[in-house]
């Protein structure tokens, strides 16, 4: 059975629609395209696309799982009817566990895959119900939300409508900005374990290395300097992997064309609100992509430099010529360069990493190197400052994280330093003890040595505990 797909409205059509949704039978599924063209005002037109991604493999799961034949369960089936539908999803499909909280809701543990994956699913479907229930598609609250949030909300928004005059927005300055709530209450039906996002730390210098190690085990006819490219640029960007390939030749050119480039970020909807930074040598190899590959996939032919020409005469806009195209002439997607490029090398060389980790592996690079050549606190204060505003990160909160992990890793190699000292004065001391019981004698300068070492107290870690305090523990007296 084919599966559903989407593709992105030709810019001759006539209709309003972004993306044009199709079933397993190649006809137009209206609900999922009208959520496409409703999503594409509230979310970036990318992460639609991943929301669609995310989607599909479940309709077609839906028209043809046999259990949900014969029960016919459809998408628009009442709500206790779809949330069981994608409870047996993620158990039979996608291998979760799912377990019934006291408080009605459903709790969801990965055992395999990504748990960014599922909950991008999650939130995709979430909002897919949304859209559907406020254009009247589907008659019922939404399945997705816990039913006690959803009453919790309807309340709220009755109570909300009284006589006095409408609140003006808190950017306006007129009134006070709302308080924030210290506390987070979801309203998801399904809700992950250990939910909790925790950037990981990668701190192996040799992580690129490996990855493009397992590249090169790759039968890449056509694609090796465009996937490499997107390589490097994910390891000395630190961008996501939408950033990197949603590049246009334009955000490149805007800046030079040489070790910068414009990009959006998340959240940003497509506009350019961040840098990317990158190595003299990146600007070699891109041009050398531009003009030996790519040449190959693009529609018009053009080298780099006839690009320039074209576009200094007006004759075409370069915010619209993607860097990095498929074989097909189309701009690479994140989904594609996964499981064309970045997955098949991970299993070539024998280890498993998402793609995401590339950027957690340069911030823990950056904040390594700060720590470790700034010549004061106030630098490396001003340098973490930096790093956030190159990272465009929302708050500090993020980059706390990576500091107690270098914080606790300072701890620790001062204990190695005590311990080496410690053993090494234990070694010494056996030796002066061994070679005075076989009976030879024993020098005076180590005699002399040995006392002093007796003498000396041991030494201690600025923050270490009383070591006699530590023996009275452990009932040593």
């Amino acid at each position: 059975m084919k599966s559903y797909w989407f593709t992105p409205r030709p810019k001759e059509a006539e209709h309003h629609h972004p993306f044009l949704v199709f079933d397993s039978s190649d006809r137009l599924h209206l609900p999922l395209t009208i959520f496409g063209k409703e999503a594409i005002h509230r979310l970036s037109p990318t992460t639609v696309q991943t929301y669609l991604h995310a989607l599909l493999p479940f309709f077609t799961w839906l028209d043809s799982d046999v259990w949900q034949v014969r029960a016919g369960v459809r998408w628009d089936a009442p709500p206790r009817q779809v949330r069981q539908a994608v409870e047996d999803y993620l158990v039979s499909k996608l291998r979760c566990k799912v377990q019934l909280h006291q408080q009605g809701w459903r709790l969801v543990s990965i055992t395999t895959g990504a748990r960014s994956s599922l909950q991008i699913l999650l939130s995709a479907l979430k909002m897919f119900y949304q859209i559907m229930a406020t254009r009247g598609l589907y008659p019922f609250l939404n399945p997705l939300v816990e039913p006690a949030s959803a009453t919790v909300a309807t309340v709220e928004a009755r109570l909300a409508q009284n006589d006095e005059a409408p609140r003006m927005p808190d950017r306006s300055g007129v009134e006070a900005p709302q308080k924030k709530p210290t506390h987070r209450l979801s309203d998801h039906y399904f809700q992950l374990k250990h939910e909790e996002w925790i950037p990981q730390i990668l701190d192996d210098p040799k992580l690129p290395a490996l990855i493009l190690q397992g590249g090169k085990q790759l039968p890449l006819k056509y694609t090796r300097q465009r996937d490499e490219m997107v390589t490097w640029l994910l390891f000395e960007t630190g961008a996501r992997i939408s950033e990197v390939t949603g590049l246009m030749l334009g955000d490149w050119v805007s800046l030079g064309a040489h070790t910068q480039a414009r990009a959006f970020n998340k959240g940003s909807f497509g506009r350019r609100t961040k840098v990317l930074s990158f190595h003299q040598d990146m600007v070699v190899l891109l041009r050398r992509y531009f003009d030996q590959e790519r040449i190959r996939f693009d529609q018009r032919g053009y080298t780099l430099d006839d690009y320039l020409l074209q576009a200094s005469h007006q004759h075409v806009d370069l915010q619209g010529v993607p860097l990095f195209l498929t074989a097909q002439g189309t701009q690479l997607t994140p989904k594609q360069y996964r499981e064309h490029y970045w997955n098949p090398a991970c299993q070539a060389i024998g280890i498993e990493a998402d793609v995401h980790q590339a950027r957690h592996w340069l911030v823990t690079r950056l904040v390594r190197d700060i720590y470790e050549t700034a010549k004061s606190k106030e630098e490396i204060e001003q340098r973490l400052r930096g790093l956030v505003e190159y990272m465009k990160w929302k708050s500090e909160e993020t980059l706390s994280v990576y500091q107690h992990y270098f914080d606790e890793q300072s701890d620790a190699e001062l204990r190695d330093a005590f311990h080496r000292r410690l053993h090494e004065e234990l070694r010494q001391y056996l030796e002066e003890y061994g070679s005075r019981t076989r009976g030879k004698p024993v020098s005076p300068k180590h005699r002399r040595k040995a006392s002093s070492l007796a003498s000396q107290p041991v030494k201690q870690l600025p923050d270490e505990p009383d070591l006699a305090f530590l023996y009275r523990l452990g009932g040593e007296v």
